[in-house]
């Protein structure tokens, strides 16, 4: 065999053993993918398996892997490395649908090769620069399940063209597939985490506010309680005052930081929608929200929310409150699902409220009849008719709060010819009382004929 043959052999002979090893390696990798489907590991562990894999298989030197919420249009990047060395990207971690390549391959559901002249590839097919610029070569695969896009992984490099091919191409299809559903399984094993989470939650809170009848520890427990299942730093709790026609902001958290409550008319705001309407509101942006009021015709009260979701404390068939989650940083926060959480969530706090409030009322009738009772047996022991104008105007002195309770005696014509203006003043002033009486609102003075 002449030496030009020997070499060609030995070049074929190299070829197929590189070849070979290139299979071994793709086969192995496909094994090691079955096994991290299997494995039950949460989603960074899925990622760094993934990673692991590919880097394998091509040059990973500029890999990153973008999870797509279709619901929210946005895509959350759980894996960046570039130039060899894994980013954070801060505030970059999450960011909308923006029209790059990224984009094009969720919308194709199809793999994209730019194996050389990247940035005339990428206007030709008129889509958006996004990133750092300046690719030679770049590769891209979708996160498929059936037929829906979970997300996208992609290779690229910055100074090599033609690094990645149609083998390359094949390559990570195939192992995006399989990433797909490992990232799905750890989605799910996720989600029913959180559905436990979310059921020992509403039992907690349940128990925990059976017995209680102090309106703070009910705002405590509740809002301890919520944060576990979200991020309450923005979190209130109204109530709602028949009698005055207000509803009150009783409990009211705001970036973590709690406000004085504030009173309202009946029908104002958000709140006052509910407690109207009778139903649960969620706006997963602020154009929902701010579309909503315009459509009903009011203004929302305080500073505008990206997210927000309320519901009303329904007890026995009347509304005590409103309970309102909202966050000022994120929009799309909540979801239909957290809407009927926080609907559940608020049957033990409504009945927490309606029995603090109950109880408030039997305490307050208690006293009251308490009162009555002492005043009736300081004038059963009165010596005369003196004593007893004097028992019952010190009584109910205490009874208003007044510091000075004066009483007339005559009649209503004599008690005016006496004095017109003072009489008209005393005969308001008693009516101030009788209201204050009612309302268990405190008076400076109280005239009482």
């Amino acid at each position: 065999m002449t030496n030009e043959g020997l070499r060609s052999q030995t070049a074929e002979t190299m070829a197929d053993t590189a070849a070979n090893a290139a299979a071994f390696a793709a086969l192995s990798v496909i094994q090691d993918m079955a096994a991290l489907t299997a494995a039950g590991l949460g989603i960074d562990g899925v990622v760094e398996g993934v990673y692991r894999a590919v880097s394998r298989l091509m040059d990973t030197t500029n890999l990153y892997i973008a999870l797509y919420d279709e619901l929210k249009q946005e895509l959350f990047f759980c894996l960046d490395i570039t130039e060899g060395q894994r980013v954070e990207r801060g505030e970059r971690t999450y960011r909308k649908l923006s029209g790059g390549l990224t984009e094009y391959v969720i919308q194709t559901r199809a793999p994209l090769l730019l194996a050389d002249g990247v940035m005339d590839h990428i206007v030709e097919l008129g889509v958006r620069i996004l990133g750092v610029s300046g690719a030679k070569s770049w590769l891209g695969a979708p996160l498929m399940i059936g037929d829906r896009v979970i997300g996208v992984m992609t290779v690229q490099s910055y100074t090599t063209q033609n690094l990645f091919g149609e083998r390359e191409r094949d390559l990570l299809v195939t192992v995006a597939n399989q990433a797909a559903a490992a990232l799905e399984n750890a989605r799910l094993s996720t989600q029913q985490a959180r559905r436990i989470q979310e059921m020992t939650v509403l039992n907690e809170v349940g128990q925990a506010l059976a017995a209680t009848r102090d309106f703070e520890d009910i705002f405590q427990t509740a809002h301890t309680q919520l944060g576990r299942l979200f991020d309450a730093s923005s979190f209130y709790i109204a109530l709602v005052d028949e009698e005055r026609g207000i509803w009150t902001s009783d409990f009211d958290i705001q970036n973590g930081e709690r406000l004085p409550s504030q009173e309202y008319p009946l029908d104002e705001g958000l709140t006052g929608y509910i407690i109207q309407e009778r139903r649960s509101l969620l706006f997963r942006n602020p154009n929902e929200e701010i579309a909503f009021c315009r459509e009903h015709g009011f203004e929302h009260v305080g500073q505008q929310a990206n997210s927000w979701m309320g519901t009303p404390l329904l007890a026995l068939n009347r509304v005590v409150g409103v309970l309102a989650i909202e966050s000022y940083t994120e929009a799309y926060a909540f979801d239909e699902h957290d809407q009927a959480l926080i609907q559940a969530f608020a049957i033990p706090v409504a009945n927490a409220v309606y029995n603090a409030q109950l109880f408030g009322r039997l305490q307050k009738q208690a006293f009251q009849e308490q009162q009555v009772r002492t005043l009736t047996e300081r004038i059963i022991g009165a010596a005369d008719t003196q004593a007893v104008l004097r028992i019952v105007t010190e009584e109910l002195a205490k009874l208003l709060s007044a510091k000075t309770a004066v009483m007339r005696l005559g009649t209503q014509a004599q008690l005016l010819s006496a004095s017109p203006s003072a009489a008209s003043q005393d005969a308001a002033t008693s009516q101030d009382a009788a209201g204050g009486l009612i309302n268990t609102a405190s008076a400076t003075v109280a005239h009482v004929e």
